[in-house]
């Protein structure tokens, strides 16, 4: 009989952190797409014409060229599927088969370089990534999905001149799940780093997540910060029944109706976006955001 510590895929809700945290660490995406890709995640893919359109837009209503920072970037797939047309499938078959290859952490990202290269690319965006991890962000700036990468926790660490310099201008502002870590000191050095201008923001957020500090800080700054209301967003299925549980209760405690949504085993994101109220009122919310619910695919 096998037990609980032999079984990695146990019902503990604390291996989830540790077995994310080993994919996390490892110099390139292979791992990242055999364990989460198997886990249905698709937030990347459903959010990328969300960010496409508000990229675009907050770019158009100051007549800048779009310059995004991603925080929580990762291996650079948001950046990935943003600046070129392939998606999560086509991506996790990629690295499926490289996986079966015996190929070095430096031979994969020789070919994801070159990978990249050979796809035309769909907007012209100066892209930053941020992350806890360096080891992923070095892959991202390594095969030229990030313009600039900065790894550490602005919750404890201070932003370099250079990290600076290379944020300064930014006009918005990405996430497709940073909540859990980064809170209003990593805010605040980042709008520090921009400058007078703030930035509009688009931060997907679990529903097992509370970003009432972050929203006041923003609100602080002056910009307005809506939620998409009625619109959740499918993030990926629950490693097991200790992580759907642990959720399940933290939402029944909050008061949060889990049926039809995390009651059938799938974490849901809600979309928040800030920005100041002048150029929201120029740019509603509803004529900009494109929506796919995600939902009615196949998981498992």
């Amino acid at each position: 009989m096998t037990s609980d510590n032999d079984d990695p895929l146990s019902d503990r809700a604390h291996d989830v952190r540790e077995e994310y945290d080993q994919v996390y660490a490892e110099p390139d995406p292979r791992a990242y797409f055999r364990v989460l890709h198997g886990l249905d995640y698709r937030i990347p893919e459903l959010a990328r014409t969300v960010f496409r359109n508000i990229i675009q837009t907050a770019a158009e209503a100051r007549s800048e060229k779009p310059k995004v920072l991603d925080l929580g970037c990762g291996f650079g797939i948001n950046a990935a599927l943003l600046r070129y047309p392939i998606d999560m499938n086509r991506l996790a078959h990629r690295y499926r088969d490289l996986d079966a290859g015996d190929l070095t952490p430096d031979r994969v990202m020789a070919l994801d370089r070159n990978y990249y290269a050979s796809w035309p690319s769909t907007i012209d965006v100066d892209y930053v990534g941020l992350d806890l991890s360096e080891t992923t962000t070095a892959y991202a700036a390594s095969v030229d999905l990030l313009d600039h990468a900065i790894a550490g926790d602005l919750e404890s660490v201070d932003l370099s001149s250079a990290d600076q310099q290379a944020i300064a201008g930014t006009n918005c502002l990405i996430s497709t799940g940073c909540a859990s870590y980064a809170g209003t000191a990593t805010f605040e050095k980042l709008f520090d780093a921009v400058g007078a201008n703030p930035p509009w923001l688009a931060l997907f957020v679990l529903r097992t997540e509370s970003l009432d500090a972050v929203r006041e800080f923003l609100m602080d700054r002056g910009l307005l910060v809506e939620k998409l209301e009625g619109v959740t967003f499918v993030q990926r299925r629950y490693h097991s029944a200790g992580e759907w549980t642990q959720a399940l209760l933290a939402l029944e405690t909050r008061g949060i109706e889990t049926e039809g949504k995390e009651a059938d085993g799938l974490m849901h994101a809600e979309l928040f976006v800030a920005r100041p109220p002048e150029e929201a009122e120029v740019y509603p919310l509803e004529q900009i955001v494109s929506i796919s619910s995600g939902s009615e695919g196949l998981f498992g």
